[in-house]
């Protein structure tokens, strides 16, 4: 037996000690650090209000991770019924590649976008009180966001944007909260006017609205129920709310083709602008579908940027492209297509205007000319200051053959076609007053842009209403007016949707 003392005990553990220092003892191997991604789906934050984990994705910028010093401002996307927070980036939709691609070209600058799950809510507490999801969203998900991502937490530097169900969120979170929101940009917007509710099915109203707003199982005016009133925009956008929620910048488009929203989303601007609140608004090409949505990201997310950053670029940046065709003119100011000889029938596109310069108006025709070889058409223009519309056919028709007439009616000149609508089979308008009797004929053609600042937005919104409903063909735009050549620019959004261009 080895006996030891004090002075050996302690030597060994000092020995064991240093044994150990050199790190003879084996070290469990570390995990080797995961790469930074942009995109993380499947994100949860508890909603005591709720009661329940409500899940969201969000797309970090590229530089989230080499910057720890940035912060950044925060874009909501809100999803349609029946999508989840996933659908921003999936099956239809793309928005990370979109956001990538604009940050690419230098026409956004970096930010946080967080898509939070939005159930079938349409983002609104509902009036029971028993499922509060706009409580949760500005007093949870909010805060949540700002505490654990570095975000410029501030309402100039935070901005939401939906499509459909989403877009009615992205109306009414401003709507109650314009302190949280700099910009609101809702996408084919999912709502209706008050007639629209009253037209609604049953099942329609009270599966999807009347669980929100209250009135299940009701009909007639007891649908519109105080409640709804308090969240439906047609409500809110009033003189009274117009400081309040004039802090705001709104952004609203709808495509054409869509068959109830582009009602509600047009009869929403012309109450807005009869009541002078500043907003953006456009109509494009298009029905209730993600190519739209992908579209209006272009623009919408721009737009963005524009007040986040305080730039003022963005107005000029977004401007239509138009281009001007060679053309030669004829010595009384008409044009023909290269296939019309004026001996052959073709198609006489009367351009009436009552003082258009005759720059303009050549600029005109040269931007909806057609290269066509096979398309047979003469370009005629008519001052209506200097002949009636009548004489002027008669003039033109007299000097060449035509076995159909269009009318291209600008400035001036568009209650004069709307009430000859029989001496013509399409009517062109652009940018025009359309007079007060605007009737359609299901058996002619329609085509008319005007820009967002236009003033003749009640007749125009008129005209679709009328070839809504009585089956008459059209396109319908609106775009982005910035006083500089508007008229060229209305007419290229309408160039390649008229039959005889």
């Amino acid at each position: 037996m080895i006996k030891m003392n004090k002075y050996g005990i302690i030597f060994l553990l000092a020995a064991f000690a240093v044994v150990s220092a050199c790190g003879c003892t084996p070290k469990k191997p570390s995990e080797p650090e995961k790469p930074f991604e942009r995109y993380t789906q499947d994100l949860k934050i508890h909603s005591e209000i709720m009661n329940i984990d409500v899940p969201f994705s969000i797309y970090l910028p590229a530089s989230y991770e080499k910057d720890k010093t940035k912060s950044y401002p925060v874009v909501y996307m809100l999803h349609g019924l029946g999508d989840t927070h996933n659908s921003w980036n999936g099956k239809y939709l793309s928005a990370n590649s979109k956001i990538k691609a604009l940050e690419q070209s230098g026409k956004i600058g970096e930010n946080i976008y967080v898509f939070p799950e939005g159930y079938s809510t349409y983002y609104c507490n509902y009036y029971t009180g028993k499922y509060n999801y706009m409580d949760m969203f500005v007093n949870e998900l909010i805060p949540y966001i700002d505490a654990n991502y570095r975000t410029i937490a501030d309402r100039e530097h935070r901005a939401t944007v939906g499509y459909s169900m989403g877009g009615f969120g992205a109306m009414v979170l401003p709507e109650q909260h314009p302190e949280l929101f700099i910009c609101s940009a809702p996408l084919s917007m999912s709502f209706r006017t008050d007639w629209q509710y009253l037209a609604e099915s049953q099942s329609g109203w009270d599966n999807q609205w009347g669980k929100i707003f209250g009135g299940i199982g009701k009909s007639g005016d007891e649908r519109l129920t105080d409640y709804y009133k308090q969240h439906c925009p047609y409500y809110q956008f009033t003189a009274e709310n117009k400081d309040k929620l004039s802090k705001v910048h709104w952004f609203f488009t709808c495509g054409d083709d869509e068959e109830n929203l582009l009602f509600a989303n047009d009869t929403l601007h012309i109450q807005l602008r009869d009541l002078g609140y500043d907003h953006e608004y456009r109509v494009g090409n298009g029905g209730h579908q993600s190519s739209y949505w992908m579209d209006a990201l272009s623009e919408v997310l721009p737009w963005f940027d524009h007040y986040f950053t305080g730039s003022s670029t963005w107005p000029s940046a977004t401007d239509p492209d138009y281009v001007l065709q060679d053309v030669t003119f004829n010595d009384d100011g008409s044009a023909f297509s290269k296939a019309y000889t004026g001996e052959a029938e073709g198609t006489g596109v009367y351009f009436f205007h009552t003082g258009l310069s005759e720059q303009d108006l050549k600029d005109a025709m040269r931007v909806l000319y057609s290269t066509n070889n096979q398309k047979l058409f003469a370009l005629l223009p008519c001052n209506l200051k200097e002949k009636s519309l009548s004489e002027w056919i008669s003039f033109y028709e007299a000097k060449y053959p035509q076995n159909e007439r269009f009318a291209v009616g600008f400035e001036g000149a568009g209650a004069t076609i709307m009430a000859n609508q029989s001496s013509f089979n399409t009517m062109i308008f652009i940018d025009t007053n359309l007079g007060n009797d605007i009737s359609v004929d299901p058996a002619k053609k329609y085509f008319f842009a005007c820009t967002d600042e236009s003033a003749c937005y009640r007749d125009f919104g008129a005209l679709y209403r009328g070839c809504k409903r009585g089956g008459g063909e059209f396109e319908y735009r609106v775009i982005n007016a910035t006083g500089d050549k508007d008229i060229l620019k209305c007419a290229n959004k309408l160039r390649t949707y008229i039959p005889i261009f």
